[in-house]
């Protein structure tokens, strides 16, 4: 021991909990190759493998830089009077007079001492190179490090008391030796710590937390077919502005990116992003203002929902406020650069770090009828939530409480509401429209209202009409109507009985059977439609299995813009769910 360094106590790293954390970081990165060489069912094998070695290079990563913790014979923080060692700054010693500012930041998986040293005595000190990427990666520096207690022997209570107990008595020896000395200690500047103003209150959090419910309830309200288990269908989440690449890059239907973030998909998916709503907005609203803290949300929201379209499968339906709560969370981690070296700078990045880690990796996956969780949607809001704080940062002066520009984000947020609002337009429309369609009412099993619908379609005796009135005998049948073969027949007299579709007329008469009927198609179209309703036949007569697969031939046979291609894909998902 040193001359210098007495009352010297020694402090070994808890080995047990490394090796812990090493086999979760180890399980980690493993679990994440599994997900890439066995992706989900209609993910892009490529994303996949993309947030597979994003999830693998990460955990491993830290894997490798937690070995040298595990495997060291040393102590892992020595103290004495002198200053404290640690492995970080190997062979050399931290003295007291170098520390700055310290603090301790506990949480239900953290306690770290946080240290802030003086720039020129950090300038003398070399760290261990491994502990360079640590640092980065938790927001530290060479002037400003952590001490994780929890990864030392000992109770980290007693550890810190010890810490702070010897920090105070060098500091008092100095002011003693500089009043002694006759000279006049230089006054540390130190920085203001933001306050949170009980008057700012969290206005916006709220008032979007009651809009996003009340969308959610108009979900219910106002679906195109009946809710299942208290959630919206698919189909609902469709027609009620839900994102879905066709509608937005064929169609034209952009608005979809606007309207997508303020819908769920089920009653726990909403409480879910409601409570991580509430958590960031407690606080960070707080922080920023409700103006910048709205703007942010918007932005990862729309970010989200891009991403959404572009990563996913084209056939995946996009719905959730989720990318605009993440990047609500990424943006927290690059503004908590703004309050240093404040204490509240590494609640905010551990807060935030334990929510948007797991929103990212798509370690684990859960599904629930068809929904899974839109990985590339939390994504693309993280990176935008993060490039629009660290855009921020330029323009907030630390003398001022919240970032400039408040008209900006005001003017930013104003149009995205107006563009989702006036969304409901086209909405309303398309609802409408889908619920009026005669083939939307049969196979929702509002047969009564499919049969006036086919009655008016036959009646305008379009090119249509000779099929209108064949649907119509099928709503008749499904309610058991009496006269549905009567008024099938009677069609069939005014018919023109050398073209098509008479055939499919007396099939469903009893004078054909499917494979003759097929017989009288001319050409792909009608052989098509002859599959179509030979389906319908072994339907109506109880042989599933022969139905199914004719309804598979329809649907790939069929052109989509027919209405035998829809309705094949009607009658394959309720023999599906049957």
């Amino acid at each position: 021991m040193k001359p210098e360094e007495l009352r010297r106590s020694e402090h070994a790293y808890n080995k047990g909990r490394l090796l812990r954390l090493l086999f979760i970081l180890i399980a980690f990165a493993a679990a994440s190759i599994w997900i890439g060489y066995y992706p989900p069912e209609h993910k892009d094998p490529l994303v996949v493998w993309f947030f597979s070695l994003v999830g693998a290079g990460l955990f491993g990563g830290l894997a490798l830089l937690a070995m040298p913790q595990l495997f060291s014979r040393g102590p892992g923080l020595v103290m004495s009077t002198a200053g404290i060692r640690l492995p970080k700054f190997p062979g050399q010693i931290v003295r007291w007079s170098a520390i700055r500012h310290f603090e301790r930041t506990q949480g239900k998986n953290a306690d770290i001492i946080t240290l802030r040293l003086d720039p020129v005595a950090a300038s003398s000190l070399s760290r261990r190179l491994t502990a360079v990427p640590l640092d980065w990666l938790f927001g530290m520096s060479r002037l400003k490090f952590g001490i994780p207690l929890q990864t030392l022997h000992g109770q980290p209570n007693s550890i810190f008391n010890q810490f702070s107990e010897l920090f105070t008595e060098a500091k008092e020896a100095e002011q003693r030796a500089a009043h002694e000395d006759g000279s006049i200690a230089e006054e540390e500047v130190e920085t203001t710590e933001p306050v949170l103003n009980n008057a700012r209150y969290p206005v916006f959090t709220y008032a979007l937390l009651a809009v996003l419910i009340a969308v959610y309830a108009g979900e219910l309200a106002f679906g195109v077919e009946p809710s299942e288990a208290g959630s919206p269908t698919i189909r609902t989440l469709w027609m009620l502005g839900g994102t879905f690449r066709q509608n937005i890059v064929g169609d034209g239907e952009w608005w979809r990116l606007f309207t997508a973030p303020f819908m769920h998909g089920s009653i726990i998916h909403l409480a879910l992003n409601c409570v991580a709503l509430w958590v960031a907005g407690r606080l960070f609203e707080r922080l920023i203002g409700w103006r910048w803290f709205a703007a942010i949300f918007f932005a990862s929201a729309l970010g989200g929902s891009i991403a959404s379209v572009w990563i996913n499968d084209a056939n995946t339906v996009g719905v959730g406020a989720s990318g605009g709560i993440v990047g609500l969370f990424a943006a927290v981690i690059v503004a908590s650069f703004h309050f240093r070296p404040t204490p509240i700078a590494s609640s905010l990045q551990t807060g935030a770090i334990q929510i948007l880690i797991p929103s990212l990796l798509p370690i684990f996956n859960s599904a629930r009828d068809g929904q899974t969780i839109d990985y590339a949607g939390h994504f693309g809001g993280a990176v935008t939530g993060a490039a629009l704080s660290l855009l921020l940062l330029r323009f907030w002066p630390r003398e001022q409480p919240t970032p400039r520009y408040d008209r900006v984000a005001i003017a930013f947020s104003a149009a995205f509401v107006i563009i989702a609002a006036g969304a409901l337009w086209p909405i309303i429309n398309a609802r409408q429209f889908y619920l009026n369609d005669p083939i939307t009412n049969y196979f929702g099993g509002r047969y009564q209202q499919a049969i006036t619908g086919f009655d008016t379609e036959a009646n305008l005796n379009g090119t249509t009409a000779p099929y209108a009135r064949v649907w119509r005998y099928f709503a008749q049948t499904r309610v058991g109507d009496p006269k549905a073969l009567d008024d099938l027949r009677a069609a069939a007299d005014k018919a023109d009985k050398t073209a098509w579709p008479y055939p499919i007329y007396r099939l469903f008469l009893g004078e054909l059977k499917p494979v003759e009927m097929e017989l009288n198609a001319a050409d792909s179209n009608q052989i098509c439609e002859a599959i179509f309703y030979g389906g319908e036949w072994y339907l109506f007569a109880g042989a599933t299995e022969y139905a199914r697969r004719r309804f598979q031939g329809a649907l790939l046979s069929c052109p989509s813009t027919f209405i035998e291609h829809e309705a094949a894909g009607y009658e394959l998902a309720k023999l599906k769910a049957k």
